[in-house]
């Protein structure tokens, strides 16, 4: 009778299915997640396309995974698969930490634009000849940039805190 673990796997260059193990397991989960990461092409279409709710879900697998097999891994699968699962968790946190990056700095150029229009009719309107009015609001709007920036520092602080304890 064959273990289970000498099922059939993932297949080689030949096509040919090796055994199923734990490694090709957590391989397979990996890959899933670094495809919906956005990080590799997708192998049947070709496209990179970018799926966190799907990354997120795999990467919640893999550490289901992790902690029902707590005790019952060889060194060696232990290691791969906390290492699989802290290097996915890093590229996750950057790939949302840029995705939202990109909002806000779409927003703000679009924040950006709308200011200098409402500026420029508020000069007109006022009468404000020299300008001294819009500098008053650029200085107001750098202020106000300034502390978003900072806010955006202290969050990734405490995200870092929050998976280092994690880790832990």
């Amino acid at each position: 009778m064959k273990k289970m673990s000498e099922g059939r796997g993932m297949s080689d260059k030949n096509g040919e299915l090796g055994p199923s193990t734990f490694t090709s397991l957590v391989l397979s989960l990996s890959s899933t997640a670094w495809i919906a990461l956005g990080k590799i092409a997708d192998p049947v279409t070709g496209k990179i396309n970018m799926d966190l709710k799907g990354a997120k879900f795999s990467i919640d697998t893999l550490i289901m995974l992790r902690d029902k097999t707590k005790g019952n891994l060889t060194d060696d699968e232990q290691k791969l698969l906390n290492g699989v699962i802290a290097d996915l968790q890093a590229n996750y946190a950057e790939t949302v930490f840029s995705a939202k990056r990109e909002e806000k700095k779409a927003e703000s150029s679009k924040n950006t634009q709308e200011d200098a229009e409402e500026d420029a009719k508020e000069k007109k309107e006022s009468g404000d000849k020299d300008g001294t009015k819009s500098k008053k609001n650029v200085e107001k709007k750098k202020e106000d940039i300034n502390e978003e920036k900072q806010e955006e520092k202290s969050r990734k602080k405490v995200d870092e805190n929050v998976e280092n304890e994690n880790e832990k």
